[in-house]
């Protein structure tokens, strides 16, 4: 007998020492011989490569170092590893915020087509989930995306939906106790839980969250989600805009982010095919300081995309960001990584070839193995693909009889064998599939998304009435199984199924291009297979016959794509997350022959599909498909259908004039003009041929008179001169039945489109300084209020004639208007933009004349938020701001961090808005809030990190530059001031002396006429000059005016002016009581230093040391650190000082 064998896990658990053979069941002879694969012997000469990654060692460390640098692990509960770094818990328990950029890592991957940057991917999450050992408790979740080349065919967000869908469903998944602790923190979220305008926009964009987030909506816009959207998708009261896409994504994975053990992996594949709306939102992301325990990949081809490309303009900004481009904002050094993925060695071919054919040693295929490398050139999806080919060919076989793959030809004739490129040999492995997989292939080559098995029967059913029955239905997953089994598609699941790679997509569809269907590509192609035969060699000949053909091929082409574009129609209006099937339908219809289509259909999809695509952000998307419909459209046969001609072309005019796209919304408003039937029906085009042309030429006095001119059209006949202005008064009154401006807050509220004309008729005769026209403007808007309802943008017309009235110092009345167009907008309260824009100017303009600004800035914040939310005009967005800061620093409240990190917020925004001329505003805010805080040099000067104002105005045109020196002198003349640097004092006077004393916003004239005065008034007692003395008397009248009236803000700053203009112990004292009683903390450190200066010149050194002390712990309170530091150098008794009461904030 033989010895035992060594090996222990080769032994025969039925051996039996003296005797040959086993008495165990005959194996199958693949259990004999592990040179052949066990499921080979149903099918002999079927390929199977091995599972494991080649040749990608060195990127998988990169990838698993990325995850590992900030995967959470909890070791005893007061401390957190992070990576390899540590966070410490304080003595209050709370744990050390990290750096917010180590939370997150970015990865861009790229190679070309087939390179395996999807299976890297793959095998990164397959390593990396075993590493961590994850539970139902603890996943590691992963969520994928993929782009694809069918752009036109895509919604917006397409891929990102798709992330967004899985990442929603794998943490439905998740054990019980994990789910619920998951939707807690979201419907415990201020920013995304139930009854938020967040979440709202959400399930808007996304729908697929809703197994995550639930009925969260329930009382955003409605009492449910129902009421969240309309019949034939997600239709919000007011469509979000890319800001509130973006700002509440980012909220989204902030939460999902922060309540994960570990950290979420997120792919998005293909991003070379990216639409403009996914470039947008991913720029906010991935520079996002707010995400944590997120690694992004993001894999794209490198040969696809040139320096211009979007996406690199992506790259070079994400990375600027993270990585210190801006060093007031980077995240993290090398918190951005980029790989490139070569094609593979010929060693490394060499061996997957030897591990496939089941030779082990790379050596014994080396002919073989330099033929196919020749071919592929170590592309390993390529590679693959050859040698599927030669085993089709025979020229590699599986010898049955030795139980091993062997080849007998050269490898010049293996080289001959293989095709020329992988498209013509993935068409040939298709040809070799049944005619049931091969018209699989074909359906759903036409649709770039994964595809449930219900759908698929549907499109594979001969119409869109077929039932399919039990046969038919195991036909389907027969060719389903085929298909999978040969590569061709990807199980996503048991019953959602994708075609593996785009390569095999275009295999599907003939090479005959046609350029106009798709944008980003030649992927415009007819078919190439039936549904009924393939004949795989069809040598038919040609002439007539072959003329027939073609004519049933195209045919049967076009019935399919019919038949396919009904299916997704009817799938897509079934369900919010179905709606990706739409812009496939509508892609279709859109492409097909006229003839084919229904024209009032396709024009209604169009519009529908496109308002969906507006819903989502996505203007581009939206102007695109309403574009698509006038491309293939004669115009005589559009007005035909009058009122859907009508609805396509105001659709398109404000699309296009949304975009800039002025000299094509001009065309359209001709044809309008020209073909509208009434008056009312030409409203809209005259109203954005008013905006075109006024936006281009930025003529505004032209704008108005223009504007009035097609108000006179609709029979307003708009007065001019002073006496007619005094008769619409007197009609007013009469109109009004001589009760207040309060009693229009009882208005009814109806549909009158005229009032935007008014708005912005009244805003062009505003920006042109004709005060008497915006006031004509409103009598004759009021009146037909009154008369017939108010629109929706009626509050707007209400709060310019306020701000009209408060420039002109009739204060009284504008404070009554302002606080009606405030009630006003309760009357529409799901229109979040101009509710915002209103209360922005209602509070920045008028109510702060006589209101405190303390009790504005709140407000002010929050209409910020929704104007960001809402899709608001940019300079709202980051006017709110400007209105915000300069009330917060009029009120004097404390200067803090979290002061300054709204600010580096905002610089953000403007610089992802294009907006230099804001950006230089906040700038000049934050150096003025670091000179008060941190000690300077020359802290009057902005030569700082936030601001320097030589290089600044050097960058600026003429007006730009007069406006920027106008703010950043008034902010340098108060650190003048609190600094008391005469020379800065006296240049900043010089400066702003030749500057109107008027402005519309309320905080930033109180701001520079306070400190214009004291400035003025103290280089004027201190004998330095009195040339600006009638400079400081103009300051001093109009906070006089203002206290009279009783304004809460005007009363300090006038008594203060007055103990500077004349120094006394009670004028000083009067100052004094009046800032401590508003709470301005800042003017009553700086009221009680210049008194304690007085005092100590009078020789009354006691009382100055006290009042200089109290100066000294209100500047502290303030926040101004630098000024406290200036005060220790100048007087060190306050070194040992106390405080004698309580800090007043």
């Amino acid at each position: 007998h033989l010895p035992p064998h060594d090996d222990e896990d080769d032994e025969d658990e039925h051996y039996i020492e003296g005797a040959h053979g086993t008495l165990a069941e005959q194996k199958d002879e693949a259990y004999y011989d592990d040179r052949s694969d066990a499921s080979d012997d149903i099918e002999k000469g079927r390929l199977k490569f091995p599972k494991e990654l080649y040749g990608r060692e060195r990127e998988l460390k990169i990838l698993q170092n990325c995850y590992g640098e900030i995967a959470l692990r909890i070791d005893g509960g007061n401390q957190v590893n992070l990576g390899e770094k540590k966070i410490e818990s304080d003595a209050y328990g709370k744990e050390e915020e990290p750096d917010p950029y180590e939370g997150t890592r970015v990865v861009f991957l790229s190679g070309y087509s087939g390179v395996g940057k999807s299976a890297l991917v793959n095998e990164f999450v397959k390593r990396t989930r075993s590493k961590y050992r994850t539970t139902d408790e603890s996943p590691i979740i992963y969520a994928s995306g993929k782009y694809t080349e069918m752009t036109t065919a895509s919604a917006p967000l397409c891929a990102i939906s798709e992330v967004i869908g899985r990442m929603a469903s794998d943490l439905s998944k998740m054990s019980d106790e994990t789910s619920n602790s998951m939707m807690r923190k979201i419907r415990e979220s201020a920013l995304i839980g139930p009854a938020t305008e967040c979440s709202g926009v959400l399930l808007s964009t996304f729908p697929a969250l809703l197994p995550l987030m639930g009925d969260t909506s329930r009382g955003v816009r409605g009492s449910a989600l129902s009421n969240l959207l309309t019949e034939g998708g997600s239709s919000p009261a007011t469509p979000p805009s890319m800001n509130a896409v973006k700002e509440c994504t980012k909220t989204l994975f902030s939460v999902i982010g922060g309540a994960l053990q570990n950290p979420m992996i997120i792919f998005l594949d293909d991003l070379q095919w990216g639409d403009q709306a996914s470039i947008e939102l991913l720029l906010f992301l991935l520079s996002c300081t707010k995400l944590r325990n997120i690694v992004f990949i993001c894999a794209y081809r490198s040969n696809e995309v040139d320096e211009g490309h979007l996406l690199m303009k992506l790259i070079e900004d994400v990375t600027q960001a993270r990585d210190g481009g801006d060093k007031d904002i980077a995240i993290h050094p090398n918190s951005v990584e980029r790989i490139d993925l070569f094609n593979l060695s010929p060693e490394v071919i060499a061996q997957l070839i030897a591990d496939s054919i089941k030779k082990g040693d790379a050596k014994g295929v080396d002919e073989l193995a330099h033929a196919v490398y020749q071919k592929t050139m170590g592309n390993i999806f390529f590679t693959k693909q050859a040698l599927e080919e030669l085993v089709r060919k025979n020229v590699i076989f599986y010898d049955v009889m030795c139980f091993e793959w062997r080849w007998i030809v050269s490898k010049v004739e293996v080289g001959n064998h293989l095709s020329h490129d992988v498209i013509a040999m993935l068409k040939d492995k298709i040809l070799h599939l049944s005619a049931d997989a091969q018209h699989l292939l074909l359906v759903m080559a036409y649709i770039p998304r994964a595809l449930d098995v219900s759908i698929l029967k549907s499109l594979m059913a001969k119409d869109k009435d077929s039932v399919y029955d039990t046969n038919t239905q195991l036909t389907l997953m027969n060719a389903l199984t085929e298909a999978s089994d040969g590569g061709m598609l990807f199980s996503i699941d048991s019953r959602c199924y994708i075609i593996a790679h785009d390569l095999i997509r275009q295999a599907c569809l003939d090479g005959r291009q046609n350029s106009d269907r798709y944008s980003s590509s030649s992927l415009r192609r007819s078919l190439i297979f039936t549904p009924d035969s393939i004949e795989h060699n069809a040598n038919n000949g040609g002439g007539e016959e072959q003329d027939q053909r073609n004519a049933v091929a195209e045919e049967n082409q076009n019935e399919l794509m019919l038949h396919i574009s009904h299916v997704l129609e009817d799938f897509g209006s079934k369900a919010p997350a179905n709606e990706w099937c739409l812009f496939v339908a509508v892609d279709i219809l859109n492409h097909i022959q006229r003839e084919k289509t229904n024209m009032n259909d396709l024009v209604k999809l169009n519009l529908r599909v496109a308002k969906i695509a507006r819903n989502t952000g996505s203007i581009h998307k939206e102007n695109e498909l309403l574009h698509e419909v006038l491309k293939h459209s004669e115009l005589t046969v559009m007005w035909r259908e009058y009122d859907l001609a009508l609805e396509l072309y105001n659709a398109l005019i404000v699309s296009d004039h949304y975009l800039g796209f002025y000299f094509n919304a001009m065309l359209l408003i001709k044809e309008v003009l020209q073909s509208a039937r009434s008056l009312d029906d030409k409203l809209q085009a005259y109203l954005y041929q008013l905006r075109c042309k006024t936006e281009e030429t930025r003529d505004y006095s032209q704008g108005f008179i223009d504007g009035v001119e097609i108000l006179n059209l609709y029979g307003f006949g708009i007065p001019t001169t002073m006496s007619n202005i005094i008769k619409e008064e007197l009609k007013l009154k009469v109109a009004l039945r001589n009760r207040s401006y309060s009693s229009l807050a009882k208005l009814p509220v109806k549909d009158e489109p005229i009032f935007e004309l008014f708005m912005t008729v009244q805003k062009y005769a505003q920006w042109s300084s004709n005060v008497n026209c915006v006031k004509v403007l409103s009598l004759k808007s009021i009146k037909h209020a009154i008369r017939f309802g108010m629109g929706r943008h009626f509050p707007t017309v209400i709060v310019y004639f306020a701000a009209s009235l408060a420039v002109q110092g009739k204060v009284k009345n504008a404070q009554e208007l302002g606080s009606v167009s405030i009630s006003l907008c309760d009357k529409i309260p799901h229109d979040k933009e101009i509710s915002a824009s209103v209360r922005m100017k209602a509070h920045g303009n008028v109510l702060s004349q006589l209101q405190p600004f303390c009790n504005s800035v709140e407000p002010l914040l929050r209409c910020h938020e929704d104007l960001k939310l809402s899709g608001g005009v940019v300079d709202n967005v980051l006017g709110s701001m400007m209105y915000y800061f300069d009330s917060f620093f009029a009120a004097g409240l404390q200067l803090d961090s979290l002061l300054e990190s709204k600010l580096l917020l905002t610089e953000k925004l403007c610089r992802s808005l294009g907006r230099p001329g804001f950006l230089a505003n906040f700038q000049i805010y934050r150096q003025f809030v670091d000179n008060l805080r941190s000690k300077a040099e020359n802290p009057a000067e902005f030569q700082g990190k936030a601001f320097q104002e030589e290089e600044a105005v050097n960058r600026m045109n003429s007006n730009g530059r007069k406006m920027m020196l106008r703010d950043s002198s008034s902010y340098r003349l108060q650190l003048a001031f609190v600094f008391w640097n005469e020379n800065v004092m006296h240049q900043m006077l010089e400066r702003l002396r030749g500057y109107p004393l008027s402005d519309q916003m309320v905080a930033r004239l109180h701001n520079r006429l306070c400190f214009t005065g004291l400035a003025a008034f103290a280089l004027c007692q201190r004998k330095v000059t009195t040339s600006f003395l009638k400079l400081g008397k103009d300051c001093l009248k109009y906070f006089a005016r203002l206290t009279k009236l009783g304004s809460f803000n005007a009363k300090p700053v006038y008594l203060l002016m007055l103990a500077m203009r004349g120094p006394s112990r009670k004028a000083f004292q009067r100052a004094i009581d009046a800032c401590a009683g508003a709470s301005m903390i800042h003017l009553e450190a700086m009221a009680k230093e210049r008194y304690a200066v007085m005092l100590n010149d009078e020789s009354d050194s006691e009382l100055a040391k006290n009042y200089m002390t109290s100066s000294y712990w209100l500047y502290h309170d303030w926040g101004a650190h630098a000024k406290v530091q200036q005060l220790l150098e100048a007087y060190s008794f306050l070194k040992h000082s106390k405080r004698s009461v309580s800090p007043q904030l």
